[in-house]
């Protein structure tokens, strides 16, 4: 499968209403999810699972990832920021440089939060509210699997 009928695959998905989809061939496999998981409620027993997209045009299933739903938890009201796709944690723009948020700082809706790296394409990963960063849970430069989550803010 080349890039174009790839790029197809996407859009086709996307405009159909489907919530995900998966093809194989051969040794390569391709999942599309295109359910907004980016922001939603802090509950354990809701943990998504499952594999990430692998696809190099990631733009419509990540702008669909973007336009994430919000909710709080009655227990804490926390707010969790998950990952959009399977890639690499970073909490700085670059080695070495300060973090984009620590525990405590206020944060406002579009701040960047941190970065998800897929396939060498950097995805910014922003806030979906104004709040409190009350936990990161994961740390700087490890692997992050999609709907995994990323922040909790109050």
């Amino acid at each position: 499968m080349n890039v174009e009928e790839m790029k197809d695959l996407i859009r086709a998905v996307s405009e159909s209403g489907l919530d995900s989809f998966e093809y194989k061939e051969g040794d390569y496999q391709i999942v599309l999810h295109t359910k907004n998981l980016g922001l939603v409620k802090a509950d354990p027993s809701q943990a998504a699972t499952g594999a990430g997209i692998s696809v190099p045009d990631l733009s419509l299933a990540m702008a669909e990832a973007a336009e994430a739903a919000s909710g709080a938890d009655d227990e804490d009201d926390a707010f969790v920021i998950k990952s959009p796709l399977v890639g690499t944690f970073y909490a700085s723009p670059a080695a070495g440089a300060a973090p984009f948020v620590s525990i405590g700082d206020r944060v406002k809706k579009g701040q960047v939060l941190g970065i998800v790296e897929a396939m060498k394409m950097m995805n910014e990963i922003e806030s979906d509210c104004d709040g409190t960063i009350a936990e990161i849970c994961v740390k700087n430069e490890s692997p992050v699997e999609f709907g995994q989550p990323l922040f909790k803010i109050n």
